[in-house]
C-alpha cells in the first residue's frame, strides 16, 4: 500500500506539471516531464540489476563465547553492481535449536556501489548452545520507492556459546570417594580422592590420615585404612538432558561444565555419559582435557532434550553394573540419592542409589 501511494503522488505531480506546461508552454516543464517519464524506468532497472549482484554473509565473534557476556555479530552486505541502493532490508533469524527458541528481525543496510557495508549486532545470550544466525531473504526498494524486489539468499553462521566455567560448583569429593559415613572425617583431614578397599593393623610408615580412629578405639590397637586411588577407576558422571518450560537444562549444562572443569583441575579421571535421542544410544566420553570437554558440550548443543529427568539414568543402568559409583547431574525437582553438590535452587548432583 505504501508503494501504491508513492505512485499516486508521483502521478499527481506529473499531472500538475503537465497542466502548467499546457498553459505556459515552458521548456523547463517539458524537460521535467521527460525526466519524470524516464526516472521510474531507470529506478526500477537499477534496482533489478543491483538485486542480482547483492549477497549477505556473517562475521565477527571469532573467539570463545560465553553466556551473559555480550558479543558482536557482523551482518555484511556485498554489492557487486555499479549502482548504489540505500534501502536494502535483510530478514534475519536467530535460533537456538536445543531450547527451541527463535526470533526474527529486519535490518536495513545501505548497499554501496561496488562496495561492502557491515553492521554489528551486539548480542547477549543467557542460554548456552549454538546460536544459528541466518538470512533467507533480501528486499530491495528502488530509488523512487515504487516497487520492492525480493531475493532469496542462504547466508548462515553458527555461534557456539559456552558456560563461563568460573568454577562456581564444588562437588563434595569426600562423599563421592569414601561414602557418606566418612565424609566429615575426610573433610577435616583433607581429600585424596581415593577409595577404602581394606582395613588392617598399623605399620611403621603409614600415614596418620589413613588411621581408622573409631575402629582403633574399639580394638585398642591402631587400624589403618588401605586406599585405592580413583585414578585406577574412572568416576562416572551422567548428565540428564531433561528440560522443562523454565529451560532448566541450561543450568544443568552450566553445572556439568563447571564440575568437569573442577575435576580436570584436580586431575580426577572421570567419564561423562548422556542419552542421545538422535542416536538412540548412550554416548560415553572420557574427559582428559578442556578441548575434549568443549567438543563434548558442542555435540550436546545439537541434541534433542526430553522431559523425564530420570530417562538417561534408566537407559544407562541397562548397560552398566550396579556396583559402579555414578553421579547424576539433573534438575532438582526431586531427590533420588545422596546429593554431592547443588547449583542454585534448580540443579543438583547426586549419587545414584
Amino acid at each position: 500500500m505504501r508503494y501504491a501511494w508513492h505512485v499516486i503522488k508521483y502521478i499527481l505531480v506529473f499531472v500538475v506539471n503537465l497542466l502548467i506546461f499546457l498553459f505556459v508552454h515552458s521548456y523547463f516543464n517539458l524537460v521535467v516531464m521527460i525526466v519524470m517519464i524516464a526516472m521510474p524506468f531507470i529506478s526500477i532497472l537499477c534496482a533489478v540489476i543491483t538485486a542480482n549482484q547483492l549477497s549477505v554473509r556473517f562475521g565477527g565473534a571469532n573467539r570463545d563465547l560465553t553466556v551473559d557476556e555480550p558479543f558482536l555479530v557482523s551482518v555484511i552486505l556485498d554489492n557487486g553492481s555499479i549502482f548504489p541502493n540505500m534501502n536494502v532490508d535483510i530478514n534475519i533469524t536467530m535460533e537456538n535449536a536445543l531450547f527451541k527458541i527463535s526470533g526474527k528481525h529486519t535490518l536495513c543496510i545501505p548497499a554501496y556501489a561496488h562496495g561492502t557495508d557491515a553492521v554489528d549486532y551486539q548480542i547477549g545470550q543467557s542460554l548456552v548452545g549454538v546460536l544459528r544466525v541466518s538470512a533467507d531473504e533480501l528486499r530491495i526498494t528502488d530509488w523512487m520507492g515504487f516497487i520492492r524486489i525480493r531475493k532469496r539468499c542462504d547466508a548462515e553462521r553458527d555461534y557456539v556459546v559456552f558456560p563461563s566455567g568460573k568454577m562456581m560448583v564444588r562437588p563434595d569429593m569426600a562423599a563421592v570417594s569414601y561414602g557418606m559415613n566418612e565424609a566429615e572425617e575426610s573433610q577435616k583431614k583433607g581429600n585424596d580422592f581415593s577409595e577404602v578397599v581394606d582395613v588392617r593393623e598399623y605399620r611403621p610408615g603409614d600415614k596418620l590420615q589413613n588411621i581408622h580412629w573409631k575402629l582403633s578405639a574399639k580394638k585398642d590397637i591402631l587400624m589403618v585404612k588401605e586406599r585405592e586411588s580413583m585414578s585406577s577407576s574412572r568416576l562416572m558422571v551422567l548428565v540428564e538432558l531433561a528440560n522443562d518450560d523454565s529451560d532448566v537444562l541450561n543450568d544443568v549444562l552450566k553445572a556439568a561444565y563447571e564440575v568437569a572443569v573442577y575435576l580436570l583441575e584436580e586431575d580426577v579421571p572421570f567419564t561423562y555419559y548422556y542419552w542421545s535421542t538422535l542416536q538412540g544410544d548412550i554416548v560415553e566420553t572420557s574427559m582428559d582435557s578442556r578441548e575434549i570437554l568443549d567438543e563434548w558440550l558442542e555435540k550436546i548443543f545439537y541434541e534433542q532434550s526430553y522431559s523425564d529427568e530420570r530417562y538417561g539414568l534408566s537407559m544407562l543402568e541397562k548397560v552398566v553394573s550396579d556396583d559402579r559409583k555414578l553421579i547424576v547431574i539433573t534438575g532438582s525437582h526431586s531427590s533420588f540419592g545422596k546429593t554431592v553438590f547443588t547449583c542454585g535452587s534448580r540443579v543438583k548432583g547426586y549419587i545414584s542409589e
